[in-house]
């Protein structure tokens, strides 16, 4: 019998998507400019070095902000007028005995167990929050002109409400260093309280009606995408062919599929840019055939080579007439309907990776190398199945194509024996 410990706990994977996923674009761009006014000001007051370490922004549910209170504390309750709501401004113990043991000149430079607040600290205190106050006061006036009447004062968190356990709250921590000791400013606003001032923000930035970008947020999405791996695919023929003709292929097949001296960049299926290939240091390269319009089409060697989507002409193909060998004699089956439907065959120089921004940034003439070494036979694909391996021949009539030298399966079979 498993132990009572052992059992795991269910866990609930749509519980994030009951939860509004909240933003104060507000206080992310005030927060910082908060806290460093308020470390200048310190440092005019008392004459003594504090800094900002840190700010961060965040917005959870009250009751987490509750329990991530210090213990030792000074907190003041505060009326956000005209607004409806408070505000909770909590000061550190560790950080108001760090302010007043630079006051003091103490020499204790390593940090000490602090149980309760003296009444030295408990005013520096007091003096501290009431700076936080006129600093966001300051900050939001061109905004709004606010009114923080302070309420009350207390020491343990238990004792404080300002809001419902399941309500959302701003929370905007401050980390500082004074000369002797560090510590943390919390401000504590629920989100409701900020609400107005945020829709006029967005507003004001074209958030809400689509006239501005967050441009934080697309340097970032654009830095990440342009890091993203795309596999390249380097196709030099490709041609439609239908299931009955599929069927027929085995070793020594002549499949009649023009191959250009022109290949085609492709990923996922949407093509790059043009190339043209060769070789360096026995592995396949191509460079880049690329214009001011991006796709060169005017030469003759590619006259189906096209702009669009479609850089490479399929053309439908049959085995019969360029067959070089006598086909196996195979069991007739029923034909019907799906032998007719074609499917994509295309011809495989070779592969490498690139990411997103080094695509979009190549250039005419720029190499890049393949996956592939100077005499590996080349791969075909239906429709993006790997089928066979191949090598080009000539064929009737001045036309090139590629001849099928082995089978996926063979090779996969006979690596298994």
């Amino acid at each position: 019998m498993p132990n009572k410990t052992d059992v795991a706990e269910p866990l609930n994977i749509l519980e994030h998507s009951r939860t509004p996923q909240l933003r104060s674009v507000l206080m992310e761009n005030l927060s910082d400019k908060i806290m460093r006014q308020i470390a200048f000001n310190l440092l005019q007051k008392t004459r003594n070095s504090v800094q900002l370490l840190s700010c961060i922004t965040s917005v959870i549910s009250y009751e987490s902000a509750m329990s991530s209170l210090p213990e030792v504390m000074l907190a003041c309750t505060t009326e956000f007028l005209p607004l409806h709501g408070r505000m909770l401004v909590v000061v550190d113990g560790d950080f108001i005995g760090a302010i007043v043991d630079a006051l003091c000149g103490s020499t204790i430079s390593s940090g000490f167990e602090r149980y309760e607040l003296s009444l030295l600290e408990h005013r520096i205190g007091k003096q501290i929050i009431s700076l936080t106050c006129a600093t966001i006061e300051e900050s939001l006036a061109p905004l709004i002109k606010l009114s923080l009447d302070k309420i009350s004062y207390e020491n343990s968190g238990g004792i404080l409400a300002i809001a419902d356990s399941q309500d959302w709250v701003v929370v905007v921590t401050g980390i500082f260093e004074a000369t002797i000791g560090s510590g943390t400013i919390k401000i504590i606003i629920p989100y409701s309280t900020l609400e107005p001032l945020e829709v006029k923000v967005n507003n004001q930035s074209g958030l809400l009606s689509g006239k501005a970008y967050d441009i934080g947020w697309i340097k970032l999405l654009e830095f990440e995408s342009g890091e993203l791996p795309l596999d390249i695919v380097i196709q030099i023929a490709r041609a439609k062919i239908s299931i009955d003709d599929v069927v027929k292929i085995t070793i020594g097949t002549v499949i009649p599929i023009r191959v250009h001296e022109f290949g085609v960049a492709t990923s996922t299926e949407i093509d790059l840019f043009v190339v043209k290939y060769g070789q360096d240091g026995g592995r396949i390269c191509c460079s880049a055939y690329i214009s001011e319009e991006n796709i060169v089409s005017s030469s003759n060697e590619m006259d189906e080579i096209k702009k669009g989507d479609q850089l490479l002409e399929a053309e439908p193909v049959e085995l019969e007439p360029l067959m070089n060998t006598k086909p196996q004699r195979r069991p007739k089956l029923r034909q019907n309907a799906v032998d007719r439907v074609e499917v994509l065959l295309t011809v495989e120089l070779g592969r490498t990776k690139m990411t997103v921004r080094d695509v979009r940034s190549i250039r005419h003439g720029q190499v890049v190398t393949l996956d592939q070494s100077v005499g590996d036979p080349l791969k075909i694909y239906i429709n993006g199945q790997h089928l066979a391996y191949a090598e080009v021949v000539a064929a009737d009539n001045d036309k090139y194509g590629v001849r099928i030298t082995a089978l996926v399966e063979d090779i996969d079979s006979r690596d298994s024996e």
